[in-house]
């Protein structure tokens, strides 16, 4: 099935891979600059294809980001993702590359015109010469420079943010007694005896839940304690905010600067506009509107639900301080 040899692959492996990976992608797109055919073949097919190690290399890196998060692995990452982010904006820097797509992207319609491409050509010849735009293709040599910096900070910052959740899924936990897991199903009661377990909770009467997602979310579904649901359901919704030593909202902040200044670079008043010019949306008040429109519509929805939980709860002869609130 050409799948990748999972068996053999090392942590240690991915950066030396990636880097390797990142100098073929690189010497492909030079061979384009370098071509003295300037047709679609040579251009625009070849520029699709290239990157085909990069590719392959990405996406099992991806999948062990996704899947495997320990802390050798998040210190690959923590590396590898400003490298990254310089590698992508060195792909639309190369000497000579810009000048051959955007010569593509202006002949496109006669080329259409005159039957030598089809639409799928055309389009193919718009959205790359569209990425090169946005990557910043068209800044001067000092604007570009302050961009890919942009774009490697950022990346290492949105790594923090991530790693940070995921330190606090991975740390936090609630060590309960069977008696606790009221409510809960059988599945789920071994599932906590098991990860009490696994995190050195040895005694016979302890079970633990922790924010993952295979214990927290079943447990707020299941669980009979109120008490105990709300304090799960407080630690779920603070994931980033746990530690002193992960704060996540000075990264937040820091992102949002940047974000800033990458749309200005770009030309644009906010990022907001810069992130939607691209879609189908094409502007903040299309998505506001979008957004609203489903809003009211789901306020109205989570109302009627409210209601029926209210009414069960009154038939059942239970009184809740405060009504109705997130964790029940």
């Amino acid at each position: 099935y050409n799948l990748p040899p999972f068996s053999k692959i090392k942590t240690t492996h991915f950066e030396p891979a990636l880097h390797a990976a990142m100098e073929a992608h690189l010497s492909e797109l030079e061979a384009i600059a370098a071509s003295e055919t300037n047709d679609f073949d040579s251009i625009l097919k070849a520029y699709d294809r290239a990157g085909g190690l990069y590719s392959k290399v990405g996406s099992v890196y991806g999948n062990y980001l996704s899947s495997l998060n320990t802390p050798e692995m998040q210190d690959v990452q923590t590396a590898m993702a400003p490298v990254l982010s310089r590698h992508r904006s060195k792909t639309y820097a190369i000497p000579g590359l810009f000048s051959k797509i955007e010569m593509m992207y202006n002949m496109r319609e006669e080329k259409v015109s005159s039957g030598e491409w089809d639409t799928e050509q055309s389009r193919l010849a718009e959205r790359i010469y569209l990425n090169f735009v946005r990557q910043g293709a068209k800044l001067d040599s000092k604007s570009k420079d302050e961009y890919a910096d942009i774009q490697a900070e950022l990346a290492g910052l949105q790594t923090s943010f991530i790693q940070n959740m995921l330190k606090d899924e991975e740390t936090w936990e609630m060590v309960l007694s069977e008696n606790d897991m009221e409510g809960c199903p059988t599945d789920l009661v071994s599932a906590a005896r098991q990860a009490a377990l696994d995190r050195g909770h040895a005694g016979e009467d302890e079970y633990v839940i922790t924010l993952g997602r295979s214990l927290v979310e079943p447990f707020l579904t299941y669980s009979s304690r109120r008490d105990l649901r709300e304090k799960a359901f407080a630690a779920w919704t603070s994931r980033g905010e746990l530690s002193e030593e992960r704060d996540n909202l000075a990264i937040a902040t820091q992102i949002l600067k940047l974000r800033k200044r990458q749309a200005e670079l770009m030309g644009y008043g906010t990022f907001a506009e810069f992130q939607t010019a691209d879609t189908m949306a094409q502007n903040p008040d299309a998505v506001k509107k979008l957004l609203l429109n489903v809003w009211e519509r789901a306020k109205e929805s989570a109302k009627r639900e409210r209601s029926c939980l209210e009414e069960f709860v009154a038939e059942s002869g239970e009184t809740l301080d405060g009504g109705i609130l997130p964790h029940d």
